[in-house]
């Protein structure tokens, strides 16, 4: 494969959604697939990958605790297969009742200096958005919204991106969505956020070496979509490891 992180000069190091936590929600089953994936990331020159087990009310299984306890494991079967990538583990947030909740006792599983990832429905807007983000920033959480470029109240809704980025609220792309896993119409959506630079970080959101080898083949032997990759200026090095 292409090298998205370093070859083509987009200059990241940190893969900053992935569902690859084996055990966990929709992510792999089996551990050597999980492991399989990290290598293939750990052959990017990433040394930062972050999981992103979903979290929300329709799993009730996926706690703050159960999550951490499947990661502790995974980490020790990563160095047992001598795999230099540095596993962190944060929660993807569905804006559901429960959020609510777990923002009140402060029990996010969060990224660097607090930034969250939350995950709105696709297809309407949910009534407490507004409500979930400033209490999110009253607790001092920074927000990031997952895959805008799935979501059809909101990926072309120009007002209502402005304002949740004056809120505080950063953008990050799925590249698996870029590829054509969801359709063209999602194409064509990440095109324009991207062209419109409301992008701030990018992750691959794969779960499966497939997805990943189906980014190479649609993304990154594409001149065009490399260069509006390279043109976004990801952030996603705030959120690095490696010097950790």
């Amino acid at each position: 494969m292409n090298n998205l992180f370093s070859r083509n000069k987009i200059n990241i190091d940190t893969e900053m959604h992935c569902h690859i936590l084996p055990a966990v929600g929709c992510d792999p089953e089996f551990t050597n697939q999980a492991l399989d994936v990290l290598a293939i990331f750990q052959s990017y020159g990433v040394n930062t990958v972050y999981a992103t087990p979903h979290v929300r009310l329709a799993r009730p299984s996926n706690t703050h605790e159960s999550i951490l306890k499947r990661a502790e494991i995974f980490k020790k079967q990563i160095a047992e297969n001598k795999i230099k990538i540095k596993l962190e583990v944060v929660a993807e947030y569905y804006v559901d009742e429960g959020l609510s909740s777990l923002i009140d006792n402060e029990n996010l599983l969060t990224y660097p200096q607090s930034h969250v990832l939350i995950e709105l429905p696709m297809r309407v807007k949910p009534a407490g958005l507004d409500d979930i983000i400033k209490k999110l920033c009253a607790k001092a959480y920074k927000p990031i919204i997952a895959h805008p470029e799935l979501h059809h109240y909101l990926r072309y809704d120009w007002k209502m991106i402005a304002d949740l980025k004056s809120q505080g609220c950063l953008f990050q792309i799925n590249l698996i969505n870029m590829a054509g896993y969801f359709g063209d119409d999602v194409i064509v959506a990440a095109e324009n956020l991207l062209r419109s630079k409301t992008y701030d970080l990018v992750g691959t959101g794969a779960h499966s070496r497939a997805q990943l080898q189906l980014i190479d083949k649609q993304i990154l032997q594409k001149k065009d979509y490399v260069k509006l990759l390279r043109n976004a200026n990801f952030k996603n090095k705030i959120f690095s490891q490696k010097d950790n």
